[in-house]
């Protein structure tokens, strides 16, 4: 594992002999040619090599393609520049100053392993004021390792530095690099950076055992810190710089193991580690701070591990983005020694459940702990935002929504501490007016009823005593052992940091778990039905037989009143926000109902008022345009629909009336516009028979049966602005009977009672949607009834042209209440809408000739969970 990350570098065999400089340029050129000397400005040719010595400084001399320049036994370079292809060796306690390293050229600066102590070398090999730049999509390098030192390099477009460790166990050391443009820093096992600075869109990246000692991004710069970096001084990230803090593949690649067999000898053999996915990644750091910057908790997509950061001292305003897996099992966490500052948390929405919400068997896990700040003072204050930094004020975590919580707690192993925490958020915080988190009752004494809501005391304290806020004055060496110029002067300290067994056996915090009271339940919602303020209320505790409750949830309006009794038996959670996706899912496991009313309504228009003309078969197409509102319990859209219908109808004359049969099939769109963001799509083919009956005595009979294929593609936006989809097929049928009589009047008036009764059943579906939500949608079915009254007039009866006109006011009436869908396994919505909804519609027909017949039809319905402010509908009916 020392070695795993060490850069495989051809030119790091480099002896003190000219002929084996690069041992792959000895295989591809052969021995280069010895230039002992050289004048000021020379040019170095391939195949040559020069060789500068303490005697004579090499000055403005030119390194080209296959020439090389070694700077040996402490002799100097000035202002060399190396071209593509060239090589400059900077070796046994040698300078190079203010060389030029462009595309392609490489730079190295190292101790030959000969020298078995570096600790009594007078000068180490070194480079100062080096320029390092790329171009053409070459780029250029400088390598410092096996105690080399570079002062002041400035790598730009192109150009790339990198710190190692070689053939020695002392890596290379870089101070007061900046790095521009699109430069990059790579930092491997034991090679150190101090005091670095990145502009631009540079990057640096830190792999395992590399260190870090004092590092400020600027711009859009990006700093990637691998577990197992080691993190010292301040490290500030301004603008919209970027740290990543990096979980990467911990498998131990290689692992070595002896196999003893009696008379034969000894098996190596070699095989690949396995990975310990369950152990989590930690990063600490002595100073956090900056203005702008932004901490991304990141891993491989491949292996998604998570990460606990621990900052001794935290300060400035940045952005933390959080991830989170499913279940809230593993989490990236913060803890912070002293804190202060504002900052901004990131969690992206999730259409999984965060936590086992209701589902532990003795337990509630409903919130989430992300930081632990035991700052003596107020510490730092954190607020929720989207990816983008805007605030928000909550996040999507499966069913339901989120809000950003603090509790303080005062316990005698830890000390006084706050936790930030995700918590479920409830109607009462979603008035709210302000994003500022909400703050939980300090608890003074920890009741024993709770389990602790972050680690144990061990790894508290053992976090505590080995990072403290580092003082100003301190300085690191190049042994990586701290300097302090204070009190005490003259004393060498180590790193205070804990070794890495130690850190490796810290434990992670827990997520939040409210254990059981045994002697009483408490209710989440009033008899009266209001809900405890969530400023004043301590956290949710359920009666012991809440969990097989778990899938009996129901999601009823607020203001249906239930018993008291009840709700000691039962949990409500009307009260917990939903998110979104889950509106959106409910919302659609309705439309397509509302769909099949407003067709059959289109269907039916004006038979019941048809007149008599005698004609044997007739072809007939309506277009149909509605505007309907629903909202309901966590159902808010509006539905928009237009489609056409084409129908053919034959005549049979009876004695005592006429009976119609005849079909029909339809197209349609519609459009869901939902109330939180997102327009979902439904396109419907359906087919069906209709039967009519006319006595003469006035009362007629009409029946539908009905048939529909819907493509369903949903369409919504979660709360921090990430779109979600899902794509489904479902089928329906239904039937509709209506009766009624006609009255005459005088003249040619008519006045038609009637009364209509509608079944209709859409196909149960489980979902999955783009977040990852899923959903299982029951079959959805509707009892709807309706009585209603037509009054209508007939001018120019008996000519060869006529029009009729009526007016329609009905009473309807949806009779089912129990529909439901469950999300993500777990809970169940009841999806209602019953109730009443009063009807007003008006319609025109006219006869244009014998044979031609056009209609016209509004209709405009009002209930209290239903709207539809218009369905228009226009036909023509040619009769042969």
């Amino acid at each position: 594992m020392r070695h795993k990350f060490k850069l495989s570098f051809s030119v790091l065999m480099i002896s003190s002999c000219l002929v084996q400089v690069v041992n792959a340029d000895e295989k591809r050129n052969g021995a280069l040619t010895t230039m002992t000397s050289v004048t000021n400005g020379r040019y170095i040719p391939k195949g040559s090599a020069l060789i500068t010595q303490p005697s004579i400084p090499s000055s403005n001399i030119t390194i080209g393609d296959g020439g090389v320049e070694v700077v040996d036994n402490q002799g100097t370079s000035i202002s060399a520049t190396i071209e593509k292809g060239g090589k400059q060796v900077v070796t046994h306690g040698s300078t190079a100053i203010d060389a030029k390293i462009l595309g392609g050229g490489k730079q190295f600066v190292f101790e030959e392993k000969s020298l078995v102590n570096l600790e009594g070398v007078m000068k180490r090999s070194s480079a100062y004021n080096a320029k390092v730049s790329g171009s053409n999509g070459a780029i250029g390098q400088q390598n410092i390792y096996d105690g080399g030192t570079a002062w002041n390099t400035k790598v730009g477009q192109g150009g790339e530095q990198n710190l190692y460790m070689g053939q020695r166990e002392d890596g290379g050391v870089a101070r007061d690099t900046i790095v521009s443009g699109s430069g990059r820093q790579h930092i491997l096992e034991e090679g150190m950076a101090v005091n670095t600075i990145l502009n631009d869109q540079a990057t640096q990246v830190v792999y395992p055992g590399g260190i870090v000692d004092g590092l400020t991004i600027n711009n859009s710069a990006s700093s990637w810190l691998h577990v197992s970096a080691d993190l010292h001084g301040e490290i500030r990230v301004n603008d919209q710089g970027n740290l990543y803090l990096y979980a990467g593949d911990r498998t131990n690649h290689i692992k070595k193991e002896k196999l003893s067999i009696t008379g034969r000898n000894e098996e190596k053999l070699f095989f690949v580690g396995m990975r310990d996915s369950e152990k989590k990644s930690r990063i600490y750091m002595d100073s956090l701070g900056g203005r702008g910057g932004t901490v991304v908790f990141a891993s491989v997509p491949y292996d998604p591990r998570h990460i606990s950061l621990h900052v001794a001292y935290l300060s400035g305003n940045l952005h933390f983005k959080f991830n989170i897996s499913k279940h809230g099992d593993h989490i990236d966490y913060l803890s912070i020694d002293d804190g202060t500052g504002s900052h901004k948390i990131s969690v992206v929405d999730s259409g999984v459940e965060i936590t086992d919400f209701f589902n532990q068997e003795n337990g509630l896990v409903s919130e989430i702990p992300l930081i632990t700040d035991r700052s003596q003072n107020e510490g730092a204050n954190f607020t929720l935002a989207d990816r983008s930094g805007h605030d928000i004020p909550a996040v999507d975590g499966g069913a339901f929504m989120y809000y950003l919580k603090k509790r303080g707690r005062s316990a005698d192993s830890s000390g006084d501490s706050t936790i930030w925490y995700l918590g479920t958020a409830t109607s009462n915080s979603e008035r709210s007016s302000t994003y500022s988190p909400r703050v939980s009752p300090r608890v003074n004494k920890k009741p024993k009823t709770l389990v602790a809501l972050v680690a144990s005391s061990t790894d508290t304290n053992t976090r505590t005593q080995f990072h403290q806020k580092p003082p100003a004055s301190q300085n690191i060496d190049g042994k990586g052992k701290r300097k302090t110029n204070g009190k005490g002067k003259g004393k060498e300290t180590t790193l205070s940091r804990p070794p890495r067994h130690l850190r490796e056996a810290q434990q992670d915090p827990a997520p939040l778990s409210v254990s059981l009271p045994e002697d009483r339940a408490v209710e989440f919602s009033r008899p009266d039905g209001r809900h405890p303020s969530s400023d004043v209320q301590q956290q949710p505790a359920v009666s012991a037989d809440a969990s097989s409750l778990a899938n009996q949830m129901l999601v009823r309006p607020s203001d249906q009143d239930q018993p008291s009794a009840q709700l000691s038996q039962e949990l409500s959670v009307s009260n917990f926000l939903t998110t979104p996706s889950t509106d959106a899912v409910l919302s659609m496991s309705v439309a397509p109902g509302l769909v099949f009313h407003n067709e059959l309504q289109t269907v039916r228009t004006g038979r019941g008022t048809l007149d008599r003309n005698k004609k044997n078969t007739a072809l007939w197409t309506y277009a149909i345009k509605s505007k309907e509102t629903v909202v309901a319990e966590h159902i808010d859209f509006k539905l928009e629909q237009m489609g056409i219908v084409l129908g053919i109808s034959g005549l049979s004359e009876l004695a005592d009336g006429e009976f119609y049969i005849g079909g029909f099939g339809s197209y349609d769109q519609a459009h869901v516009t939902h109330a939180r963001g997102g327009i979902s799509g439904i396109n419907t083919y359906s087919i069906g028979a209709y039967a009519t009956y006319f006595d003469h005595s006035g009362l007629y009979l009409d029946g539908i049966l009905k048939y529909n294929q819907y493509q369903t593609n949903l369409k919504a936006v979660s709360t921090n602005g990430l779109a979600i989809e899902g794509n489904y097929n479902q089928w329906a049928v239904g039937s509709s009977f209506e009766a009624g009589y006609r009255f005459k009047m005088a003249g040619s008036g008519w006045l038609q009672p009637y009364a209509q009764f509608t079944w209709l059943q859409v196909e149960g579906k489980e979902i999955k949607l783009s977040n990852e939500m899923t959903g299982d949608i029951k079959p959805f079915i509707s009892l709807r009834s309706e009585v209603g009254l037509s009054l209508g007039y007939e001018f120019g009866l008996g000519r060869d042209t006529s029009s009729l006109a009526y007016i329609t006011a009905a009473w309807l009436r949806e009779n089912r209440d129990n529909n439901h869908t469950t999300i993500n396994q777990q809970h169940q919505f009841t999806t209602d809408l019953s109730g009443n909804a009063g009807k007003l519609g008006f319609g025109l027909s006219s006869l244009v000739s014998d044979r031609l017949k056009l209609y016209a039809e509004a209709h405009y319905v009002k209930g209290r969970k239903t709207k539809q402010a218009l369905q228009g509908i226009l036909g023509v009916r040619y009769s042969f």
